[in-house]
């Protein structure tokens, strides 16, 4: 029996969703919400109160890299790794580049989109936020951003980074996709973060100035796992994302541009 826990909303949770509806494998859908992340039973199988969680036969696993990985070894039918040792390693590369880059989208998604909203907690309420975060760090970034918002001084060096990962994706898009011909965990690892800057209406990051990029998304969107995981099943929070990114842009412009 194939469990996944996630969230439509997650990034990290799309990730995984992806690699399911690529590899076509049949699992217990256990969408969940928020609240549900910081309850005993979630807990027990994640500790760090985050999605995805794969539970495969009893055994679990946790880390959207880990598990989209372990699904393409597990499941062998419609590979999304080369069968060259250099092919593989450049695949890894690029799942490792996606999570590195993370925590940049992360602090764009919750300091324009996420933050009007925990500003409206009390200080009670607030305060339980922040102490139900486990990871240490993220609690700190966390703290920061409702603080200090679009002037927290890691903003810009955020939008920076995010520049370098676009220009990484256009260096690297020689054919179709980002290692070799085919299809690979290289470009699934990147659609959720990508598909976040959209959400966002941040796209012009690459629509002005990456026409590989733009080429590369294009055919992303027209694949059918993505229809079934984005189109068909949208993300519930991607209006408030849009508002809220609207609004921000033309300061998100300027640094980013800058």
């Amino acid at each position: 029996m194939l469990e996944l826990y996630h969230f439509h909303g997650a990034t990290c949770g799309l990730k995984a969703r992806l690699a399911v509806a690529e590899k076509r494998i049949e699992i217990i859908d256990r969408a969940v919400d928020r609240k549900f992340l910081r309850t005993p039973a979630y807990l027990k199988l994640n500790p760090n109160a985050v999605v995805p969680t794969l539970v495969h036969d009893g055994v679990v696993l946790t880390e959207s890299t880990v598990i989209i990985n372990y699904l393409d070894d597990a499941f062998e039918e419609r590979p999304l790794k080369p069968h060259t040792a250099i092919g593989h390693a450049h695949v890894l590369w690029w799942m490792k580049r996606a999570d590195d880059s993370l925590t940049d989208i992360g602090m764009l998604t919750y300091t324009v989109s996420m933050r009007p909203k925990l500003q409206q907690l009390g200080g009670d309420e607030l305060r339980q936020y922040f102490d139900g975060i486990p990871n240490a760090a993220l609690r700190a970034r966390r703290r920061q951003i409702v603080e200090s918002g679009l002037h927290n001084p890691d903003f810009p060096v955020t939008l920076n980074r995010l520049r370098l990962m676009l220009a990484d994706l256009e260096n690297a898009l020689a054919g179709s996709w980002l290692v070799g011909s085919d299809y690979s965990l290289a470009d699934l690892a990147m659609t959720p973060l990508l598909e976040r800057l959209v959400e966002m209406r941040c796209e012009d990051m690459w629509r002005l100035e990456r026409p590989k990029v733009t080429d590369w998304w294009e055919r992303v969107r027209g694949r059918s796992s993505y229809r079934s995981c984005v189109i068909d099943k949208p993300n519930p929070e991607a209006a408030q994302h849009a508002e809220y990114g609207q609004a921000a842009w033309p300061e998100i412009k300027r640094l980013f541009f800058a």
